[in-house]
This record gives structure tokens, C-alpha cells and sequence, in this order.
């Protein structure tokens, strides 16, 4: 019988070091038409579709941001004007010249429920070095978008991006009237 001596030292060193994780995947979106972009991240996202705004079926009595519910793959999901939760101008009282009848829908799964979130265009997904995003007091924002924002983060092209948390708009919007 052959044995072998094991280097106890050659067990316990990793073979090569390995970098905490900072960046993390985004999808960028328009909280209002040519206005202000925002980041969510993707690890949240189910879906996004294009829908008219005819398809979402509004609910008298809910907060002004409830656009409604909508029929997805057989489910009905509330879905939520993002901007309007978050103090902007809503989608239906956006630049009435550039009107549009279509929103999209990100679709987030946050916990055992699945939410809507309409905003008015959809971008791209992009990688975020997340040790750069500034964070601020929010002191002028209102209650909703102080839980919801995560900070801001300053693009390589100087735009500016609202870092959100799918998690907390969503247990804000749980505590309205649904």
C-alpha cells in the first residue's frame, strides 16, 4: 500500500483569489417620457410586455398610482403606475402630444406574488458597478420613493439613473387598498 502526503497548507489556500462581486445586471427603463430613467435589477424581473392601455382593466376606490389589473397568462395582476407612485406625473398625464396608447409592463416576483409595473419605455440591460451608486438623505422625495430607491447611479455617458428596489415598491404597493 502506497501513501501519499498531503500538503495540509495546499487544502485550505484558494487556488486563485476571488473578487467580491460588484457589479450587478439592470434593466433601464423611462419613468416618463423623455424624463427620468430608472435601473431595476433583473434577478427581480418575470417578464416585460407592451400592452394597450386599454387591456389594463381599471378598479374604482384604489390609490390614484393602481392603473388597474391585467390578464397575464391567465392570472390577474394588479398593476402599478410607477411613476405615479413615485411622485412623477402619471402615465395617462404625460406630454399630450406625444400621447401614446401602449405602456409596458415589468412583470416582478418579489416573495409569493407577482406585480405590474407600467412605465413608458423599456431600454436595454446594462451592468452597474454597484459600489457607485450615490446614495442621498431623499429628503425631497415622498415616503413611497424613499423606501423604493436604492440611490442614483451616474452612467459612463453622464446620464443619470434612479436605482430601485423591486421588493420594496412592491410591499408598497401591498400596503394601499388591495
Amino acid at each position: 500500500m502506497t501513501s501519499q502526503i498531503v500538503n495540509q497548507k495546499s487544502l485550505t489556500e484558494p487556488k486563485g483569489l476571488i473578487e467580491p462581486l460588484t457589479t450587478e445586471q439592470f434593466l433601464t427603463f423611462s419613468l416618463a417620457q423623455d424624463q427620468q430613467q430608472g435601473l431595476l435589477p433583473t434577478s427581480q424581473l418575470l417578464e416585460i410586455v407592451k400592452v394597450n392601455l386599454s387591456q389594463i382593466t381599471p378598479i374604482a376606490g384604489i390609490d390614484p398610482y393602481v392603473m388597474g389589473v391585467y390578464n397575464w397568462r391567465g392570472d390577474v395582476i394588479w398593476v402599478i403606475d410607477l411613476a405615479s407612485m413615485l411622485g412623477y406625473k402619471p402615465l395617462y398625464a404625460q406630454d399630450q402630444s406625444k400621447f401614446q396608447d401602449k405602456c409596458h409592463i415589468i412583470f416582478l416576483h418579489i416573495q409569493d406574488a407577482v406585480i405590474g409595473l407600467a412605465v413608458s419605455h423599456v431600454g436595454q440591460m446594462i451592468k452597474c458597478d454597484i459600489s457607485k451608486i450615490q446614495t442621498s438623505g431623499l429628503a425631497f422625495a415622498n415616503p413611497v420613493m424613499q423606501k423604493a430607491c436604492r440611490g442614483y447611479w451616474l452612467s459612463g455617458s453622464r446620464d443619470t439613473f434612479l436605482v430601485l428596489d423591486g421588493e420594496a415598491i412592491a410591499q408598497s404597493a401591498q400596503k394601499t387598498n388591495f
